[in-house]
């Protein structure tokens, strides 16, 4: 073999070599390991009962507004913190054209290892029985049936016992069947920013996520607990929960969730970007947090 012959061949496996530490260097780092998957549905569960629990902050502090708006047609100015009703700020106005009424509320609470604060700007509208759009629940020979309405909180901070989030929120809900004295809501929540963990499971993990929750037809339940005043949901809903660690894991969790009315709700957590397995929990959904694995 020649010289320029034996360096040819010497050049084409360097290349063959460099070639293959690239392809090793690049592999995809972003499957779930089989190790973390577990833990990971926990997460979403963690997540989940934040993102709807009242004193966590969640969507349940609007459950209540809902279902005080749809019985009196106002979203009142104080919010309930255990045993007693904290002032909020409040600024209010309303279109008499389009009868759109929009509220920016301040809403806080600060209960045992509970503390949030968010800016939560309300809009909503109110409807007759025959659709049409109306001003007032409170105003002379009108009927309403329905309730149109939006919530926005820009971004806020939520501390609990098993995570602190910080994160953006929308949703938009129809409350219907009022009459009844068993209001429906049917609609979506939003949730998304950066999560922290603090449960031996999940300890000190950092995420960020996205979230969606999609209610349907699911009856808003009042109740005055020894702690406070609460309202649930009854009935399904099913959420979508997408995360990112600090490594680039990418984490998907699909979600059936049962609202069971009495300040609990059951999920089955679908690993999506995993083996497929489904995981049971319940959650607390008055406080906010993880109960236990069902299976």
């Amino acid at each position: 073999m020649t010289t320029i012959s034996k360096t040819i061949r010497s050049a084409s496996m360097l290349l063959l070599a460099l070639a293959f530490v690239f392809v090793i260097g690049c592999k995809d780092n972003s499957t779930e390991p089989l190790s973390s998957q577990e833990y990971d549905s926990e997460a979403a569960a963690d997540m989940q009962a934040t993102a709807v629990g009242t004193d966590a902050g969640g969507a349940g502090v609007s459950f209540g507004d809902a279902m005080t708006l749809s019985t009196t047609g106002d979203i009142p100015s104080a919010a309930f913190d255990g045993k007693s009703a904290t002032p909020q700020t409040r600024t209010k106005s309303f279109d008499p054209v389009t009868k759109l009424h929009t509220l920016l509320i301040t809403r806080e609470g600060h209960k045992g290892m509970f503390d949030f604060k968010a800016d939560v700007i309300y809009t909503y509208t109110f409807y007759d029985v025959n659709g049409n759009a109306v001003d007032s629940i409170k105003k002379p020979n009108t009927v309403v049936d329905k309730i149109v309405m939006t919530v926005s909180k820009q971004r806020s901070a939520s501390k609990g016992e098993r995570v602190n989030v910080e994160d953006s929120a929308s949703g938009t809900w129809t409350i219907t069947n009022i009459l009844s004295g068993t209001p429906i809501l049917n609609g979506n929540f939003n949730r998304n920013g950066s999560i922290t963990f603090l449960t031996s499971n999940n300890a000190n993990r950092t995420m960020t996520h996205s979230m969606s929750i999609t209610f349907s037809n699911d009856t808003l339940v009042k109740k005055d607990d020894k702690d406070g005043k609460y309202t649930y949901l009854k009935g399904p809903a099913t959420s979508h929960f997408e995360a990112t660690t600090p490594k680039g894991v990418q984490i998907i969790r699909d979600t059936k969730i049962t609202f069971n009315g009495d300040g609990t709700a059951t999920l089955e957590v679908t690993r999506t970007s995993g083996d497929g397995t489904v995981d049971v929990y319940t959650i607390d959904v008055k406080v906010g947090k993880f109960i236990k694995k069902l299976r």
